[in-house]
């Protein structure tokens, strides 16, 4: 049992950062597209978050996973994961389409290690509801990571050919 608590816990801080971080990215230099996608993204881990609080709940857990917030202050509302905004900030101001392609790689980064984590922690509970759970968010989150890396391949590609690197 309480290997399920630490998954879950895990789970649910590893969703409520990918909501951070697609969030703070519609916020960004992305194009329309980026972010009509970043938004029904972050509603999709949203959802996740809720169906593993669900479970977590439903075990009778009761200390809270720690929540890793990006705020600092009320008064400074910055959700920050720094090392990306600042990446992102380099690239935002060059160019809408290189900024969504390197959010959208950091995007499929994340998901595909989303769909890693819950093919491990799959194998590692014995409980069939929970592991019934975690086969299918590794599921979600795979197909997540294979449409982001698509759309990454197709951002780089009209890149490339911009750059006359791909010749048609």
């Amino acid at each position: 049992m309480d290997r399920i608590k630490k998954i879950l816990s895990f789970a649910m801080r590893m969703e409520k950062n990918s909501v951070d971080f697609y969030e703070f990215f519609m916020d960004k230099d992305v194009s329309n597209e980026a972010r009509k996608l970043f938004e029904e993204l972050a509603e999709i881990e949203r959802q996740h978050f809720s169906i593993l609080k669900e479970q977590y709940d439903k075990r009778g857990f009761t200390e809270a996973p720690i929540e890793i917030s990006w705020v600092v202050d009320e008064t400074f509302k910055a959700r920050d994961p720094h090392i990306l905004a600042d990446n992102s900030d380099m690239i935002a101001g060059y160019d809408t389409n290189i900024s969504d392609i390197s959010v959208m790689r950091m995007a499929y980064l994340i998901e595909t290690d989303f769909s890693y984590f819950y093919g491990k922690a799959m194998k590692a509970v014995e409980d069939a509801e929970v592991k019934k759970l975690l086969s299918d968010l590794a599921q979600w989150e795979k197909q997540h990571g294979d449409m982001f890396y698509s759309r990454y391949l197709d951002l780089l590609d009209k890149e490339l050919k911009d750059l006359k690197i791909i010749l048609e």
